[in-house]
This record gives structure tokens, sequence and C-alpha cells, in this order.
């Protein structure tokens, strides 16, 4: 009886504050996307919705990361506070120990892992491929969102341009060269443009002033002879129309793969491995294939081992509250969040084996974890 009633004080105890540090760590998060991306998302006349959606999509991406932060902060912060309530060693003279303890809340960390396996594999993917067909919309309805100044883009098939700025939809200072439909360049300078997108057939209208056209025409065909024309112009309008097909290519890029569940990835993975098509991709796009694959599993598993190393340091540092535990929390995630950005790296240029570099920091906080919990429940700490 009094251990059933010690495992629905424990739950009862971790829920609460649980969520509310979820909520304020995914918040956080989203404060900090949505600063990174404003520039690129307001005033460029984007409806209020489409950035909403936007955020929704990314705040669904980071649940996986946020999960274990919110996992470690309050199981230091839960057992901090009974150790220094001296709750814990009134629950040890009593003959019950502090991996007994801990059971309730590692269930319920068991459970919240394959909930998040679960929603990992079926939730965020139908996410991003939106966030992608979204991005893709926008890029139709609002091209001067892919420009960036001083440096060429590649804005349509065949057309590239280079501005030094932009200012309310102004462009200054415009550089395009573009190839026609006979593969000759055309090369634009002028001092200013507007480009005025068609939302209907997703043709693209550019307004030019002030500026200079050079353009190669063929004379003869078959003897492949072609003179030059250079016209100085003070309006020019050109019409650029965007090849049927390019949709769905654009959807196809180098991170489709992170729109794929369990079940395609290995698909993938196999038919990849299985072709001579391998060759000519090359082992890198495999490699990340394989390490998406990987990252299904290594977020449930960093929850089990976030909770177990986040209990027993709360009970070791016997500190309740929540400047001395973040502290603590954030210095474990950023040890662990940069062996795995380093690995990642790794396994995207084929430097190492994917399923290794995925589980490294599963690997090195583990017997970590493990170590803690033993030594905390027999007080090897405390001698």
């Amino acid at each position: 009886m009094i251990i059933k009633k010690l495992d629905l004080y424990m739950i009862r105890l971790f829920m609460t504050p649980f969520f509310i540090i979820y909520i304020t760590i995914f918040i956080i998060f989203m404060i900090q996307f949505f600063w990174s991306q404003i520039d690129e998302l307001t005033g460029k006349n984007i409806s209020i919705f489409i950035i909403l959606k936007f955020i929704l999509y990314f705040g669904v991406s980071i649940i996986p990361l946020v999960t274990p932060i919110a996992l470690l902060l309050t199981s230091i912060i839960i057992f901090g506070d009974l150790s220094e309530n001296q709750e814990l060693i009134a629950i040890k003279s009593s003959g019950i120990s502090l991996f007994r303890v801990m059971i309730p809340i590692l269930c319920l960390t068991f459970i919240l892992s394959i909930v998040l396996y679960l929603f990992s594999d079926f939730v965020i993917p139908k996410a991003k491929m939106k966030a992608k067909k979204l991005g893709y919309q926008i890029s139709l309805t609002h091209p001067s969102l892919k420009l960036k100044e001083r440096i060429f883009v590649n804005l349509l098939p065949n057309f590239f341009i280079k501005i030094d700025r932009i200012n309310n939809n102004y462009l200054h200072n415009v550089f395009i060269f573009f190839y026609d439909k006979n593969s000759l360049i055309n090369t634009i300078l002028s001092q200013k443009g507007i480009l005025i997108p068609n939302q209907k057939d997703g043709s693209i209208q550019l307004k030019l002033i002030n500026g200079v056209l050079y353009s190669e025409n063929f004379n003869n065909i078959k003897n492949k002879q072609y003179s030059y024309q250079l016209v100085e112009f003070h309006t020019l309008i050109q019409n650029f129309k965007i090849p049927s097909g390019t949709k769905i290519k654009n959807l196809d890029d180098y991170d489709f793969y992170k729109t794929l569940n369990t079940r395609n990835l290995i698909k993938k993975i196999n038919f990849f491995q299985k072709k001579i098509i391998t060759i000519l991709t090359g082992t890198k796009y495999i490699a990340k294939l394989q390490l998406e694959l990987q990252k299904k599993f290594t977020f449930p598993v960093t929850c089990i081992i976030m909770f177990l190393t986040g209990a027993p340091l709360g009970a070791i540092i016997r500190k309740g509250g929540i400047g001395y535990p973040t502290v603590i929390a954030l210095i474990i995630f950023i040890i662990y969040y940069t062996l795995l950005t380093i690995t990642q790296n790794k396994v995207e240029k084929a430097e190492i084996c994917s399923w290794i570099g995925a589980w490294i920091p599963n690997l090195v906080f583990f017997p970590v974890s493990v170590w803690m919990t033993y030594k905390t429940v027999i007080d090897d700490f405390y001698i």
C-alpha cells in the first residue's frame, strides 16, 4: 500500500513540472526560430496565416529535440527537491531504495519514448513534407524570398540573378544571365528591377529600369554562325515561365529523405544498395538515409538516458529550484548536442559508419547514466 501511494505521489510530482518545463523550452525554441527567420518571413507581403503554418511545422519537427531536454531538467529538479527537503532520506530509512523511487517515472519515460518514436515516424515526416510544399508555393508567389544580396541565385531553371540589395521588393544593381531555348546566353545589367509573380500560371514578370541587354543570336544553325546584340533600355519587361514538372522535381531535392518514415527509408536504402545507381549518386546520400533511419530510434533512447542521468544527479547535488539544475542540464545537453552535431557531420561526409555516428552520443552517456544511478542507489556518493 505504501509503495502504491509512493508511485502515485512520484507521478503527480513529476507530471506538472514536466509539462511546464516542456512548454517553456518549446516556446524558447519557437522564439529563436522566429527571430532567426523574421527577415525572411516579414515585410514580404506573406500572409500571417502562412507564417503561422511555417512556425507550426517547425514546432512539430523540434519535438524529438525538446523532449530529452525537458526530461533531463525535470528529473534534476524533482529529485533535487526531494533530496534537499530530506524526503529521500526518509524514504530510504523506510527500506525503499532510490531506484524503486525512480521506477514509476522511468516507466513513464519508456512510454514517452515509444510515443516519441511513433510521432517521429508518422507525424514529423508529414509535417516536413507540408513545409516543403508550402515553401515551394511561397517561392512561386514570392520569388524575391530566394534572392540573396551579392550572391548569384538560381531563381528558375537556366535563370541566374545577382543583386546588390533589395528594398521594398525593388532590386538594385541587377545582374542577370539566362539561357534561351537554343541554349544561347543572354545577359542583362540594370540599375533597378522588380519581380512580379503570376500566381495563376506560375510565371514571373521581371521589370527592369535603366540597363543594357546583351544577347546571342544564331545566323546559321547548321554552320553554327551567330551574332551579338547589345541594346540599351530605359524599361525592359521580361516574362519567364516555370516549365511543367518543376514542382515535383523541386520536392525531390537533396533533403527529401527527411520526409520519409522508417518503412520508406529502409526501402530507399535497399534500392540504392542493390542498384548500380549507387555509383552515380555516391555513398553520401545513402549515409544520410541511414542516419535519418537511425535518428528515428536514437532520440527515444536519449529520453531514457537523460532521465537516468538527471534523477541521480538531482539526488547528488541536493539542490531544487530552477537556477542550479538548469545550469547543469544545459551543460549536459550542450555536451550531448556537440557530440551529436560532430558525429552527424562526419556521417554525412561518409567519414564514419552511419549507425556508429548516430549512436555515439548515446553510447557515451548511457554507461555514465547507469554508473551514476548505481553509485547513488548504494549511497556511494554520500560516503
